[in-house]
Formats: C-alpha cells, structure tokens, sequence
C-alpha cells in the first residue's frame, strides 16, 4: 500500500487522481491517509532530509510506503559541482518520501501528470529503483530539462524491477 500524507492542503480530487495514477504505476492500493503538521522548528525551504527524519510516523504496515506531499520548497542538495534542485527526496528501500509540488502550477486534477511523475519517482527509490536512462521513464533523473514533459508511467525495464521488488515484501 502507498499512503499518501499531506503536510498542507491538496484539492481532494487532485489527490485521488494521483492515488489512482499510482495505484497504475506500482500495481499496489494507493490512498490518501490524513494529514500531519510539519514539526517545530522547520523553515521553508524545507531540509528534505531533516523533514522526513522530524515527520511523525504513520501507522502503516512494514512494507507500505508512505507518500508526504507538501506544497512548501525543498532546499537545493549540494554537491561537488554545485546545486542541484530537489523535488523530492527518498532513502534507498525505505519507507517513506517527500515530494513538493511548490515548483508545479496551476496543480488540477485533469493535470497531475507531474507531480505523479515525481512521486512514482520517489516510492520507486523507496522500493529500491534507481534512475533510468529512459527519457520517457518516471525514473530518469529530475534535473533534466526534459522530465517534466514526460508521462507519468516506467519503461518496461523499471516496471519489471518494480513487480519484481513488490512481489519479494513482506505482506
């Protein structure tokens, strides 16, 4: 199951047309599952490490994956050769994720391709996926120019490795 939770609020309808566009993705029950506070002390942009490490915890079964979604910025990651801009952050077969929709406009329900697109991302690292050199693939990298104007589906590589991951979880 991927439980999606939102730190701020969402149009409900926006919110299930992503549960449903996930549900496609990853071939497991998506839903919303309630709202939490952002704890004391977080300032926008958001530390995306320090914000899931802070988030409360979700009453979820060991193997779901939950979703946070927050329409607040993320801080840039910094690396060797700069900054990169952060959309969303996920641990490597974990648990949970966040994604910010603050860089999406006019955010519709007819219109959640992108943000789908990056939080098939995110749970597809929290599943254990790594990028893609597929263009048209959610799990090619963010940063690119490109990403945003991509569907909101895996390349049939990144759809296997997904079934595959699923299928060996616990529950």
């Amino acid at each position: 199951m991927i439980r999606i939770v939102t730190l701020d609020e969402y149009d409900p309808l926006v919110l299930k047309a992503l549960a449903r566009s996930l549900y496609t993705a990853f071939g497991v029950g998506a839903e919303h599952s309630g709202v939490v506070t952002v704890p004391h002390g977080q300032q926008e942009p958001y530390d995306a490490n320090k914000l899931l490490d802070s988030l409360p915890k979700v009453q979820a079964f060991a193997d779901d994956k939950v979703l946070y979604l927050t329409t607040r910025k993320l801080a840039p990651r910094k690396l060797v050769s700069g900054e990169a801009p952060t959309y969303g952050l996920a641990r490597y077969n974990s648990q949970r994720c966040v994604v910010s929709s603050a860089h999406m406009k006019g955010l519709a329900p007819d219109n959640v391709k992108v943000l789908a697109r990056h939080a098939m991302q995110e749970v597809g690292h929290a599943f254990g996926l790594h990028h893609c050199l597929d263009p048209r693939c959610a799990m090619y990298p963010q940063w690119t120019p490109s990403y945003p104007a991509g569907d909101a589906s895996f390349c049939t590589f990144c759809r296997d490795q997904s079934e595959q991951k699923i299928r060996q979880t616990k529950s």
